[in-house]
């Protein structure tokens, strides 16, 4: 039988579907061009058959405008809800993807919109999935370390373990059909300080200044933006969250930070040094 895979046309989605294939299953991969995930019937219709349904689909989590204006009560909740209904109607195991924080943070609406889902899986053959800060999350902010413009919020000392992305998508592989723990709160081997973390992202493209934000400031401008972006006003109300109050997870990955930031690094530089070659080569073709 297939597995359903929510959002499988992203970042994570597109981890888990190869992992998944590479097991020999079934994959079905949800994208937008799929249909509105956010429907009820869209979702169930996609799952018909299906034996399981993993949901890594949402709103993203990019500090930049051209990802989508819509919160995550507007995004991730309903498309949550769809998939919860899916499950229901087909009988399907559901494994969800949410987010591991800080017992301070459940206010926080990226934290909020995700566990109003978890907590209605109550009654389902589920597994919720809770990983900290993934490793490509910090690694798109490699642009603005380039640039000189990344910034830190607060002091940095909070702490955190992030946790590779393809690990994390071996651990939601291995939930859609191991009968183990219906919550996996998950993180990677190296446990950092925000500011630490932030450091190693400038230092992987030669820069050494990371600029302080105070926290009181990104606060203000967080509850200001979420009135005119809800997005990314909510993401940041997150990222203050997260200055404040750190989440270590049970370490389950085993894949080092700085060697990720490294191997990105290096292949977004050698993109860097190939553009002028391939922007005179166009050139040359018209």
């Amino acid at each position: 039988m297939a597995i359903v895979v929510l959002g499988g046309t992203g970042n994570l989605g597109t981890l888990v579907t190869a992992e998944l294939s590479r097991r020999g299953e079934t994959v079905r991969a949800l994208g937008r061009k799929d249909g509105d995930a956010r429907d009820p019937e869209v979702v169930a219709r996609h799952a018909h058959g299906a034996s399981a349904i993993v949901n890594c689909a949402g709103a993203s989590v990019a500090m930049a405008l051209g990802h989508g204006w819509r919160g995550y009560r507007a995004v991730d909740t309903p498309i949550g809800m769809a998939s919860i209904e899916a499950a229901r109607r087909t009988g399907a195991r559901l494994v969800y993807v949410a987010v591991a924080h800080a017992p301070e943070l459940a206010s926080c609406t990226y934290i909020a919109a995700h566990e109003q889902v978890a907590a209605a899986m109550s009654d389902l053959d589920g597994v919720v999935i809770r990983p900290t800060g993934l490793f490509s999350a910090y690694a798109s902010l490699l642009p603005l370390a380039r640039k000189k413009l990344l910034i830190d919020i607060g002091t940095g000392h909070t702490r955190t373990n992030p946790i590779d992305d393809g690990e994390v998508a071996v651990i939601i592989a291995d939930a859609v059909r191991a009968d183990g723990p219906r919550e996996v709160t998950c993180g990677g081997p190296d446990v950092m300080t925000r500011r630490e973390i932030f450091e190693a992202v400038a230092a992987s493209v030669g820069q050494k200044r990371v600029r302080g934000f105070p926290v009181w400031l990104a606060g203000m401008n967080a509850a200001m933006l979420r009135l005119v972006h809800p997005r990314i006003g909510q993401f940041m109300q997150f990222a203050v969250g997260l200055a404040k109050h750190g989440v270590i997870a049970p370490v389950m990955g085993t894949k080092r930070f700085a060697d990720h930031l490294a191997s990105v690094a290096n292949v977004s530089a050698q993109e860097q040094r190939d553009e002028p070659e391939q922007a005179a080569h166009r050139s040359q073709s018209n």
